[in-house]
């Protein structure tokens, strides 16, 4: 199981300059980063199994962006940028914690009126982690 950093969620980041509370799901084309999802993080859950030993599942409940209306690529750079004010309206908010990549997002470096709702998503590698197996 891959790690990442938990403990982040939206709520812990309403009082920072950056949002750590990101992440980043693979489509099933793994081709370019115009299919994958960007989502925050709202809660995160982790389910015990009484009966077997040592089997606990880690859920994230996320809001995820509009991979149409809320993203833009950049096309030479390949810089993600998110809406998050134009959300998907997903009837199934969970993902394992298994699917995720943790991103952050930066306020957009551009003074542009358009660009005021923006953020720019960073990729990272984690310090702190969490190792689920």
């Amino acid at each position: 199981m891959p790690t990442l950093s938990m403990g982040t969620t939206e709520r812990h980041n309403t009082s920072k300059s950056t949002m750590n509370c990101g992440v980043c799901v693979k489509s099933s084309s793994y081709t370019d980063e115009e299919n994958d999802f960007y989502e925050i993080i709202k809660e995160i859950f982790q389910l015990a199994y009484p009966l077997i030993p040592n089997l606990h599942i880690v859920l994230f409940k996320c809001s995820y962006v509009d991979p149409v209306r809320g993203m833009k690529v950049h096309p030479s750079y390949h810089l993600v940028d998110v809406n998050f004010k134009k959300l998907y309206q997903k009837d199934d908010p969970f993902i394992l914690a298994q699917q995720a990549v943790q991103v952050y997002f930066t306020e957009y470096p551009n003074m542009k009126r358009d660009k005021a709702d923006w953020m720019t998503v960073c990729k990272i590698k984690v310090r702190r982690v969490i190792d689920g197996s």
